[in-house]
């Protein structure tokens, strides 16, 4: 052993992270008996934590003037110190609810190798990118509908109505027609997955499809678009949960 490799051993220790990451991933490579269900359990909780954290920011964010708002009506909107905190409330959450994804993610690609069924890499690949695009593109869109309240609350800036007008819709743009085509990838995959592992009843899995092709094809700004995604999450984190307590009752 190297001086080198010898002192990094001398100073290393526990840490609680990644010892708990490593028996995830254990439970994943070794497919034990049961161990699928202590990972679901993580994945829904994540999963939950994201919807409800997606919703509020959504609910805090979708009052903000669009395109079709008057030069009067944005001056008025963002001149209002109670708009402004709102809207920089939605920022804070926004952050959270990725965290949230993305361990909702990571812990159901490993619940999903625990059980031991085996499942296409590629379709898993296709899954896990659809994941990160979606969040990439939900953090750009909501920077883009808060950056006004953002630049007036803490640089002094003044209600510019083009740049009021032009930033939220382009952050609704990225958000309902970038972000949820990804998400439909995501609900596919998953649903996919889910049925062939059975995490998952057949019946959600087709709901599922439907939901995707929802996702992909829709073209609206309606308030229920933007969050047919995270009730289906939610949705999907209640039948897995119930899916894992069924399994270990009947074990």
């Amino acid at each position: 052993m190297s001086q080198t490799e010898h002192t990094a051993s001398a100073s290393a220790a526990p840490d609680f992270l990644n010892s708990w990451a490593l028996r995830m991933e254990q439970a994943h490579d070794a497919a034990k008996p049961g161990a699928w269900r202590k990972l679901a359990l993580v994945a829904a909780v994540a999963g939950i934590v994201f919807a409800v954290l997606y919703a509020v920011a959504y609910v805090l964010l979708d009052r903000t003037p669009l395109g079709s708002a008057s030069d009067q009506e944005l001056i008025d909107y963002y001149g209002d110190d109670r708009n402004l905190t709102l809207s920089i409330a939605g920022l804070v959450v926004i952050p959270f609810a990725g965290i949230a994804f993305l361990w909702f993610m990571v812990a159901l690609r490993a619940a999903v190798g625990a059980t031991g069924i085996p499942v296409s890499r590629a379709l898993g690949r296709v899954q896990q990118a659809g994941g990160i695009v979606f969040l990439a593109l939900l953090f750009v869109g909501g920077a883009a509908l808060v950056a006004t309240p953002i630049s007036i609350r803490f640089a002094n800036g003044e209600t510019d109505p083009i740049v009021a007008r032009t930033l939220p819709t382009l952050g609704t743009a990225v958000l309902l027609f970038f972000a949820m085509r990804m998400a439909a990838i995501f609900v596919f995959t998953t649903s996919s997955i889910g049925r062939a592992t059975g995490l998952i009843p057949s019946w959600f899995a087709w709901v599922g499809y439907g939901v995707g092709v929802a996702l992909l094809l829709a073209w609206t700004l309606a308030t229920w678009f933007a969050l047919l995604f995270p009730a289906w999450v939610a949705v999907l984190c209640v039948l897995v949960l119930w899916r894992a307590r069924t399994t270990h009752s009947e074990a």
